[in-house]
């Protein structure tokens, strides 16, 4: 078992589109404000408003702190038909995805999917998981715990139940 400061590493990869926590922008503007000099003040970025979806169980679960991973390859018939759904169901929703490539190419859904490195694929698939694609999972983007959503390709109504029984084991505190 990789130790979780490596686990950090690997998985950083995939939150390079994370932005700072707005309260450490906030204590740097604080201390270049204290200087007297505001001109110098790091330019901060706007902090993302809250989006929330409710689950079945009535709990709610803010959006910005979650991120679906997909694996997939380019010449996959199944991501061909998954991929643009998952595209478009990020799109609507607000839950971000990031695209890793076990061939190192994209898709017309991803076509600047990330290349699935030896260390990012031992992250994900834990021994005894089978390696196919589509697969998916579904990362907290503060704490890395990662939840194992889907093998295959599914339409938008199961992976919307899939996400929300992922989501509520999540809430529960029960992650890998």
């Amino acid at each position: 078992m990789m130790s979780k400061r490596i686990k950090i590493a690997c998985i950083a990869a995939l939150l390079l589109n994370v932005t700072a926590q707005a309260s450490t922008w906030d204590d740097i503007r604080a201390i270049e404000a204290a200087k007297g000099n505001p001109s110098t003040s790091v330019p901060v970025e706007p902090v993302k408003p809250a989006r929330w979806s409710t689950l079945t169980s009535g709990q709610r679960v803010n959006l910005n702190d979650w991120r679906v991973v997909v694996f997939m390859q380019s010449t996959c018939e199944y991501c061909h038909r998954f991929d643009p759904m998952l595209k478009a169901f990020s799109e609507e929703s607000g839950l971000p995805v990031t695209a890793f490539s076990l061939d190192a190419k994209g898709d017309d859904a991803f076509p600047d999917a990330l290349q699935a490195t030896p260390e990012v694929m031992v992250q994900f698939f834990t021994p005894g998981m089978p390696v196919a694609t589509p697969t998916t999972f579904l990362v907290n983007v503060h704490t890395l715990a990662t939840y194992p959503l889907l093998q295959g390709a599914v339409d938008k109504p199961a992976l919307t139940a899939r996400l929300d029984e992922v989501f509520q084991i999540a809430m529960n505190g029960s992650a890998r």
